[in-house]
């Protein structure tokens, strides 16, 4: 009988831990809020005018994003997501940053930034990241580098102000987390 309540036991304490570990399938939009990806790709400012560049709102349990690890998911308050294809032509600048002590310089085509805008407005609340957006994690760092959150750029990392880069063109599902007001997460899935 002691084994019967054994097994009972580890089975429901089974269940429980999937059932804990699960992400949701629920869509869960941002009524207020439109998101919106851009770079060079995009004309930057221009992005706004163009509803190609508006992320779609997915459920944490999208196949699409299952590659990225479910802690950075589970307490999610909105998933947006998006294709973006980045150019290897040259865009006439670049990007360069010191990252983990390695001096990476990528085209201007491979730059990024998320907008948050009011629902229906032509003018974005933040660019992502920056300081009126609270600091935005890279999700995704083998293939997406997000600056530190610091006004000022320290050993040449960047700063709040800086462009996220991709290290190689190509396309990507992008995919923007939103945790809080304040806390974000952004992905560069490559496809």
């Amino acid at each position: 009988m002691k084994k019967v309540f054994s097994v009972l036991a580890v089975f429901v304490l089974g269940v429980v831990l999937v059932s804990c570990n699960k992400l949701s399938s629920e869509v869960v939009v941002d009524e207020a809020h439109d998101y919106v990806i851009t770079g060079q790709f995009a004309d930057w400012g221009s992005a706004v005018d163009d509803e190609k560049n508006y992320m779609t709102a997915i459920a944490q349990a999208d196949e699409r994003i299952k590659s990225l690890n479910k802690k950075d998911l589970k307490d999610a308050k909105y998933v947006y997501i998006i294709e973006v294809t980045f150019s290897d032509e040259e865009a006439g600048w670049t990007a360069a940053y010191t990252i983990d002590g390695e001096e990476v310089e990528v085209d201007g085509n491979l730059t990024v930034k998320i907008l948050q805008v009011n629902e229906g407005a032509e003018a974005p609340n933040w660019w992502g990241q920056s300081p009126e957006s609270g600091e935005v994690k890279s999700l995704t760092p083998d293939t997406l580098y997000i600056p530190p959150f610091v006004e000022e750029n320290v050993d040449n990392a960047g700063g709040w102000n800086d462009n996220p880069i991709v290290f190689e063109a190509g396309s990507y599902y992008m995919v923007y987390v939103q945790y809080s007001n304040t806390e974000h997460g952004l992905a560069a899935i490559k496809k």
